[in-house]
């Protein structure tokens, strides 16, 4: 598999959580619950989905060729899909909090992330980096039950 397919698995699939992560932020703002930190968070649940998705994309098309699933392109799939799909759902609610709701930058800087208050592009960056680190741990975990280096399974 080339790294074009690797890379155009991992943008669809970061694209497509960026997209439900969005979906999310104006389902939950409808509720009136986006000054929840906690309900906020679960809009990770999506990168991981994704995540899922991208690797199990990738392993059908190297069992279809009747080879084993490679490792790092895993793990960088699911890198490239929380990187992405957070990077653009930080933008969206940047571009919300700057243009549609300017009152919501006021909530995001006053939540205690850290135990101080954050400018509202360190907030966003947390976000990205929150994002990404979950895409890349739930690849490196989806790959260590792929991996198969250690030598023949026994079956029993």
């Amino acid at each position: 598999m080339a790294t074009t397919s690797i890379q155009s698995i991992g943008v669809r699939y970061g694209i497509l959580s960026a997209v439900a992560m969005i979906v999310y932020f104006l389902v939950i703002n409808l509720l009136g619950l986006q000054d929840s930190e906690v309900v906020r968070f679960g809009s990770n649940i999506f990168i991981l989905i994704a995540v899922v998705l991208a690797i199990g994309t990738l392993k059908r098309s190297y069992d279809a060729r009747h080879k084993e699933t490679p490792y790092l392109p895993g793990l960088a799939i699911g890198f490239l899909v929380g990187l992405l799909g957070s990077a653009v759902y930080a933008a969206f609610i940047l571009l919300h909090s700057l243009f549609l709701n300017p009152d919501y930058a006021g909530v995001l800087q006053n939540q205690d992330y850290f135990g101080v208050r954050l400018p509202l592009l360190m907030v966003l960056g947390s976000v990205v980096i929150l994002g990404t680190a979950v895409g890349a741990m739930t690849g490196y975990i989806l790959m260590m039950a792929f991996d198969r280096s250690g030598g023949p399974q026994e079956t029993r």
